[in-house]
C-alpha cells in the first residue's frame, strides 16, 4: 500500500487591477497563482501530519488525491497504478472528511450515516453492518438517534470522522478535524484517529501542532506549496538541538530580546518574565539554560518570515 505523489502542480487564475479608468473603473491583467509548486511524496501505512499555516496548499493538496481538482502537472498513484485512471475503484478506497461540511441538523447520526452510505454506494446489507460499527469506534453509539442539532462541536466532528471512515477505506484524509474544538474533544478526536489508523493511510491536515505530535508516524510541512521537510517527529526536533533557550529577564531586558530573538513562549515567574526562544546561537550577553525541542519550536523555527536585509 503506497501513495505516490509525483511533481504535483496546481495554479490558480488571479486578477491583479494594474489602474483605474477616467471613469473609476478598474481594468487587469490575468495572471497565474501557483498553490503547489511540484510537490514529490511517498506514503505508506500510517498517520502523516500535514502541518502548515492558513494558505500553505494543504486544502488544495487534499482535494487532489480525492478528486476534487484536478493537477496542472504530476500524478498522484496508489500501488503504482494513477488514480485518475483508477475512478471509481480509487474512491470506494477513499475516506475524506472535509474541513468543513454542512450536517443536516434535523437528521439522527443513524439516518445521516445511512444517507452517506448510500452516497458511497454501499448496500443495505453492508451499511447495516458498518453504520453501528462506525458509531460505536467514534463512541456516538449511545447517541445513534439523537438528532444532529443536539450534538457538541466535538461530536459533530466524531460523526464526520465515522461517515469518513465507513467502507474500510485504505486512505483516509482528514482536512482540520480538529478544528474549533475545545482541549477535551481535541484529544478524543485524536484518540480516534490514532485507533482506527492500523493498516491505512491517514494523512491529517492540521495547524495545531499539539494534535498530532503523538501520533504521527511521519510530518510533513507545507508552506508557500513547497514541502519543507518529511521526517519523524524525533528527527525534526534534532534539527534545532541548541537553538531552543530558556531565560529570566526583567521587563526591559525583555522588550529588547523581542527584537533580536524568535520568542515562543512567556511565564511570569518570581517578579521575572521567563523566556522560552529560538536563536541561531545562545545569546553570550544573557544567562540562558538550553531546552529540549518540541514540534512547536520546529514549526515555529521553519515557518518564521525570512530576516530582511
Amino acid at each position: 500500500m503506497i501513495l505516490t505523489v509525483k511533481h504535483l502542480v496546481k495554479t490558480y487564475p488571479v486578477q491583479r487591477t494594474l489602474s483605474k479608468t477616467i471613469l473609476g473603473r478598474g481594468y487587469g491583467k490575468k495572471e497565474k497563482k501557483t498553490v503547489l509548486k511540484g510537490l514529490n511524496l511517498e506514503l505508506e501505512a500510517g498517520v502523516y501530519a500535514l502541518l502548515g499555516p492558513n494558505g500553505a496548499g494543504k486544502s488544495t493538496f487534499m482535494n487532489l488525491i480525492t478528486g476534487n481538482l484536478e493537477p496542472d502537472e504530476g500524478e498522484i498513484l496508489y500501488d503504482g497504478q494513477p488514480i485518475a485512471e483508477m475512478g471509481s475503484s480509487f474512491r470506494e478506497i477513499l475516506g475524506f472528511m472535509p474541513q468543513q461540511q454542512g450536517l443536516y441538523e434535523n437528521f439522527t447520526a443513524f439516518r445521516f450515516l445511512s444517507y452517506m452510505a448510500a452516497l458511497k454506494g454501499m448496500s443495505k446489507e453492508q451499511a447495516k453492518r458498518e453504520i453501528p460499527w462506525a458509531l460505536d469506534r467514534v463512541h456516538l453509539t449511545k447517541e445513534a438517534h439523537q438528532k444532529i442539532g443536539a450534538f457538541s462541536g466535538g461530536m459533530k466532528q466524531r460523526l464526520l470522522v465515522a461517515q469518513a471512515m465507513m467502507n474500510d477505506p485504505k486512505v483516509l484524509i482528514l482536512d482540520e478535524p480538529t478544528a474549533g474544538l475545545d482541549p477535551k474533544e481535541r484529544i478524543r478526536i485524536r484518540n480516534v484517529i490514532s485507533e482506527i489508523a492500523m493498516g491505512k493511510i491517514v494523512i491529517f491536515a492540521t495547524h495545531v501542532v499539539s494534535d498530532i505530535e503523538q501520533i504521527a508516524r511521519e510530518v510533513i510541512l507545507l508552506n508557500d506549496g513547497e514541502i519543507l521537510a518529511k521526517e519523524t517527529v524525533d528527527a525534526l526536533c534534532e534539527r534545532i538541538e541548541g537553538k531552543v533557550v530558556e531565560a529570566e529577564v526583567e521587563q526591559e531586558a525583555f522588550e529588547q530580546m523581542q527584537k533580536r530573538f524568535l520568542a515562543r513562549g512567556v511565564t511570569k515567574r518570581k517578579g521575572k518574565i521567563a523566556v522560552r526562544f529560538l536563536a541561531e546561537e545562545p545569546p553570550r550577553d544573557i544567562s540562558a539554560s538550553p531546552l529540549p525541542p518540541d514540534l512547536e519550536d520546529v514549526y515555529i523555527y521553519l515557518m518564521r518570515p525570512p530576516r530582511k536585509g
